[in-house]
């Protein structure tokens, strides 16, 4: 049986993220995230249909807007952020531009 490296589970990274989009389209979970001072320019990812839950942990947030069917995360200032398969489940990480990556 092989067993998936910590690499497969890693869905993307984007640097310098001010706003993070959570949403569904067609059944199919989504993140979208745009980039600190630049919200014309956003980079997707199609999350897997199996995905049970997102979770958004350790990144500071000045406001949430939700507006079904999708949630706006603000982040408070710009993050290096990282999306990974953890099980069933989708985890949104990252720290403070500039501080090193953990």
């Amino acid at each position: 049986m092989a067993v998936a490296s910590d690499t497969d589970n890693l869905l993307g990274r984007v640097k310098r993220a001010g706003v993070i989009i959570l949403g569904v389209s067609g059944n199919r979970p989504w993140i979208e995230v745009c980039y600190e001072g630049d919200l014309m320019h956003t980079e997707r990812f199609e999350l897997p249909a199996s995905a049970a839950q997102v979770f958004v942990e350790e990144l500071p947030q000045k406001t949430i807007l939700f507006e079904p069917p999708r949630t706006m995360i603000y982040l408070d200032g710009a993050h290096n952020i990282e999306i990974r398969r953890e099980g069933d489940n989708v985890v949104v990480r990252g720290t403070r531009a500039g501080e090193p990556q953990v």
